[in-house]
């Protein structure tokens, strides 16, 4: 099976030009193109898993899969290393026509798996590393880590109209109106109402 992957930003900018090339490639080569996947990301920040794992799963030794570049796995190493390395594990060789990444039976696989196992793990570890330095700069700068709480002016005004909250409260109106009325938030308020023990 030879599948070509195609992967664009919302705008799907360059797809069609993604699609004549691996088709002008596939032609070249002798490969017939049995499935062209497509994925679309909207929202980097929630990107999805790529489609073309689930594929993967499917996929038999010396199958092949056909990319633009290498950049087409994924906006960070991790997510390229991964992908990489299943088709590495699944002896699926993967063809990157700009980079000229030949990756097929001419290498070792098992050991190219296993080096995008480590990649990943190395960068996992080196993201963990950097966030817990950035967490202890603050701490040393003796700012404060976490959500901030309430602030005392919002318990002060929860003060000055606690006849008001208490009416509401007994009149059945929920949590989420008396925060509205108030312009508050709910832990404000559960602090305010552990304050007066009701």
């Amino acid at each position: 099976m030879v599948v070509a992957y195609l992967r664009v930003t919302m705008g799907r900018q360059h797809l069609e030009k993604q699609k004549e090339d691996l088709g002008s490639y596939a032609s070249a080569n002798g490969f017939e193109i049995d499935k062209w996947i497509i994925d679309v990301v909207e929202d980097f920040r929630k990107e999805k898993e790529p489609s073309l794992k689930r594929v993967l799963a499917r996929m038999k030794p010396e199958d092949k899969v056909i990319i633009t570049d290498i950049a087409r796995f994924g906006r960070k190493l991790a997510e390229v290393m991964d992908l990489l390395g299943l088709c590495m594990a699944k002896g699926v060789y993967v063809y990157s026509l700009k980079d000229r990444y030949l990756l097929d039976d001419s290498l070792d696989c098992q050991v190219i798996s296993r080096t995008c196992s480590q990649i990943i793990e190395i960068e996992h570890y080196l993201m963990s590393v950097r966030t817990k330095e950035a967490l202890n700069h603050q701490k040393e700068k003796g700012l404060r880590l976490g959500r901030p709480k309430g602030t005392d002016t919002k318990q002060s005004l929860l003060d000055a109209h606690k006849e008001e909250v208490m009416d509401m409260l007994e009149r059945g109106d929920t949590i989420k109106s008396i925060c509205s009325r108030f312009n508050i938030s709910k832990n404000t308020f559960y602090q305010f109402k552990k304050s007066y023990g009701f």
